[in-house]
Order: structure tokens, then C-alpha cells, then sequence
């Protein structure tokens, strides 16, 4: 009697195991891979092969350092977790994962998990006619995520591609968009860029960096109460930027780039000046700015009267097709020296009168800054248009 309730027993044990179900599909999520689940992306997950044995796999997938965990059925009905890496048991917790280049075995059978790391970084690079110095090789710390310093595009096509290989990612959208492999060129715009692309959402974007200024001129140098007290310029190409009615203070000033201090730029001289190092010396008052990248220029146009020699100043028309008429009643207007947005003279005119007419003939359509001098030494810099 005794044998065959251990034959029964052992029936009913075997008939147990066989009839064990396992989810369909099981996925990660989490940002160690493609983010949480929210209301933009409620389905990141990246989906393992269903081996058809309890075991979940995926060869060479890159993670990036953050939590992660596994999902049935791309819901949170059913989710697997753990407490240690690269392996370990099955918890509710998140998996602390390391950056790295993994093939994952998720083993229902014994509850557990493994992360295998199975190699280096992809390395991406930008490649296409939009590049006139050739291919940029783009930097990343999890293999996910890859990021290009600000750089100069010509108007043309690009795509990333794999280091090496005739792998290529695009798309027909500027500039942001995502990426398949294989997709379209990207058609860049001419302009200075800042570029990002995720390897396994395959998004991409070309930002436009900020330029601001900075330091007691203006709202202050950072501090850790205000650590972006920058004043944004504005700008289309990421080359030249532009400031109107700026108030200053008397004292130290920088431009810096995308309000931190990894990339700035100061000068020596002021109103005017090329770019150092040094803390540019403003002067109170209330100025049109101009920051120019590539001409590694920089300008304060002042929009006040600097003192009573200038109460009868003015300049019309302006903007102008053709002449400026330069008038002063009261103090001669002793030389008139006008610079192109880059700081580079194009004309200069000795008057000694209190008017004086200045030709716009020789000049191209753009912005100019007027330095005018008077003959008791007083000067000002006012902008000018040519149409």
C-alpha cells in the first residue's frame, strides 16, 4: 500500500512539472535599457527570444549604466527583478546594471538571471557630404547613448554608421528625428551643431548650442544658489548671435556656451574685441551685443548717449540703401570708422564737420558697427543696416 502512494505521489509531481506555464514574451525594461513605461512610450520594452524551454534570451544587447528589470507581455502583471548584478535570483527589486555589451538569459525554471558581457562599444561615427572635414567620430560612456561637441555642417546629407562596417542609421527628418537602419540620408542645414543619438531607440538630434553672457556686467557669475545666471544671445546657425537692449553694469563679463564653463570665450579690449581668455571690462550702459563663432569677434553697440557731446547725434536712414547722413550740431564729428560683424574695418572717414555723408555703395546687404569720433575726443558706436 505504501508503494503506491509514492508511485501516486510521484505522478501527480511529474504531471505538476509539465503542466508549469510560461509567459509568451518577455521583455527589459528600465533605463538601463530603453527607459520606464509612461504615458509617451508605454511599451520600451526590448523583447528576449522565447526559447520554448522556461529559459528568455538576447545576444549582444548594450545597456547602459541603471536599472532594469524583466516583463511579461510588455505589462506589469507579471515582472521579474533582482538585487545583484550581472547575475542572481528573481526579486521585486531593480536590477542595478553596469554599461556594458550583453547576452541576457532570463532561466524561469530556476528563478534566476545573467548578464554576460560579451564585448566593447559599437563606435559610431557621422558620415556625408554635410561634413566638409570628414567622417566625426561620435563619443559615448554606455555604448547607448553618443554625443557629438559642437561642430560646423555645410548643407547636405549625413547618417551614423558603424566604425568599420556599411552598417548606417537615418532618416528623412532635420533636426530631430529617428533613426532606422538603413533609413534615408538626414538633410542638414548649413550651421553649428551639437549632435545626440541613441543606438537602440535610434533617436537623433542636431541642437543648436546656447551662447550667453555671464559675470557682474550682467546677472552675476554662477554661483551654487544661481548656477545659470546667463543671459541667452539669439541665433539661426549656431555662428553668429545677437543681443538688443542689453543693460549693463560697469564690470566683468564672459560668453560661455550652454551655460556651463566647459566651453568660453573672453577679450581684452572693449567695446570691441577678438577672443581670449581674459574677462571682457564692460562699461555701464544699454547695448546691442554681437558674438560671431567663426570670426572669433565679439561687439557692444551702445544705445545711450555716452555724455552731452553726443545730445544732438543722429544718423539716418538707417537702415539705408545707399548713404548714411551723419549729424552732430554742437562738437564736430572728427572720423567715422565702420566694421563688418566680424570686427574687420571697411571703411574709414575723416570728417572734421558737424555733418557728413558716408556711401553705402561699397558695402554688402548686413549688419555694421559705426565707431564715431568727435573732435573734443568723445566717442560712441552706434549699428547700422545696409539693405
Amino acid at each position: 500500500m505504501k508503494k503506491n502512494y509514492l508511485f501516486v505521489f510521484a505522478f501527480f509531481a511529474t504531471l505538476s512539472l509539465f503542466s508549469q506555464t510560461f509567459p509568451n514574451a518577455v521583455g527589459i525594461v528600465g533605463p538601463a535599457a530603453n527607459g520606464w513605461p509612461d504615458g509617451n512610450n508605454p511599451t520600451p520594452d526590448i523583447m528576449l527570444t522565447n526559447n520554448g524551454d522556461g529559459t528568455y534570451s538576447i545576444d549582444g544587447l548594450t545597456l547602459t549604466t541603471g536599472a532594469a528589470k524583466f516583463r511579461a507581455d510588455q505589462e506589469w502583471t507579471t515582472s521579474y527583478g533582482g538585487d545583484t548584478f550581472p547575475s542572481g535570483a528573481i526579486t521585486s527589486g531593480d536590477i542595478p546594471v553596469a554599461a556594458g555589451v550583453y547576452d541576457i538569459l532570463l532561466d524561469l525554471n530556476n528563478n534566476t538571471y545573467s548578464f554576460t558581457d560579451v564585448g566593447t562599444f559599437t563606435d559610431i561615427e557621422l558620415t556625408g557630404a554635410a561634413l566638409s572635414g570628414g567622417n566625426l567620430l561620435m563619443s559615448t560612456i554606455d555604448g547607448v547613448n553618443y554625443e557629438l561637441a559642437v561642430d560646423q555642417f555645410t548643407t547636405g546629407d549625413v547618417v551614423f554608421q558603424e566604425v568599420g562596417t556599411s552598417t548606417t542609421y537615418g532618416a528623412d527628418s532635420f533636426p530631430t528625428g529617428t533613426a532606422t537602419m538603413g533609413g534615408a540620408p538626414i538633410s542638414a542645414q548649413a550651421g553649428f551643431y551639437s549632435v545626440n543619438f541613441n543606438l537602440n531607440t535610434g533617436d537623433y538630434s542636431f541642437t543648436v548650442p546656447d551662447v550667453g553672457i555671464v559675470g557682474p556686467a550682467a546677472n552675476g557669475w554662477p554661483s551654487d544658489d544661481n548656477p545659470t545666471p546667463d543671459i541667452l544671445m539669439n541665433t539661426t546657425d549656431g555662428d553668429t548671435y545677437t543681443l538688443d537692449g542689453q543693460v549693463l553694469n560697469d564690470g566683468d563679463l564672459k560668453f560661455r556656451q550652454n551655460q556651463n564653463w566647459n566651453v568660453n570665450w573672453g577679450g581684452d579690449t572693449f567695446p570691441a574685441g577678438t577672443f581670449s581668455g581674459n574677462d571682457i571690462a564692460a562699461t555701464a550702459g544699454t547695448y546691442d551685443i554681437t558674438f560671431s563663432r567663426t570670426g572669433q569677434t565679439y561687439s557692444f553697440t551702445s544705445l545711450s548717449v555716452e555724455d552731452n557731446s553726443f545730445e544732438n547725434f543722429k544718423v539716418y536712414p538707417n537702415p539705408t540703401n545707399n548713404t548714411w547722413n551723419f549729424e552732430n550740431f554742437g562738437v564736430s564729428i572728427q572720423n567715422i570708422s565702420i566694421f563688418d560683424v566680424n570686427g574687420k574695418e571697411t571703411l574709414n572717414v575723416d570728417l572734421n564737420n558737424t555733418v557728413g555723408v558716408i556711401s553705402a555703395d561699397q558695402l554688402s546687404r548686413g549688419i555694421y558697427l559705426a565707431k564715431v569720433k568727435l573732435t573734443n575726443g568723445s566717442h560712441t558706436t552706434v549699428k547700422i543696416v545696409k539693405l
